[in-house]
């Protein structure tokens, strides 16, 4: 099965994302949440993606994504991943101050942050000394 290219235009709060083949833009893709959170899927990213005809809504998506490979952000657009490391390269923050820093669901943060594995407490840092020089 050789991946091919989609756009991904849609990503759900919940993970569940959708996207185009970029060969017929009318051609739907459905991504899995799984596959989506793993990555750091953002809409307008360009992915390469092994897919299969889609069972379940094949009316709606015809396309079912079983893998992504290569997925990287268009120059322009950074992972949520990307983002939040880059606030939390100013210091320790709560999930619902980087929720507001970066204009995104706090939900949405909350799952980015547990997929990186960073150090915590009710603060999420890069290291975690940083947590251990916040004032009480």
């Amino acid at each position: 099965m050789q991946p091919i290219e989609i756009y991904v235009t849609n990503c759900l709060p919940t993970g569940t994302s959708f996207g185009v083949l970029a060969s017929d833009m009318t051609q739907n893709v459905f991504i899995p949440s799984k596959l989506a959170l793993e990555t750091g899927l953002r809409p307008g990213m360009k992915v390469m993606a092994s897919v299969v005809p889609n069972a379940q809504q094949p009316e709606k998506t015809p396309w079912l994504a079983i893998a992504l490979h290569d997925s990287l952000p268009t120059p322009e657009q950074k992972t949520l991943a990307e983002k939040i490391r880059d606030e939390l390269k100013g210091g320790a923050a709560t999930t619902i101050e980087l929720a507001h820093f970066l204009n995104v669901n706090s939900s949405e943060v909350q799952r980015a942050l547990e997929a990186m594995k960073l150090p915590r407490t009710d603060l999420w840092a890069l290291e975690m000394e940083e947590l251990m020089q916040v004032p009480a």
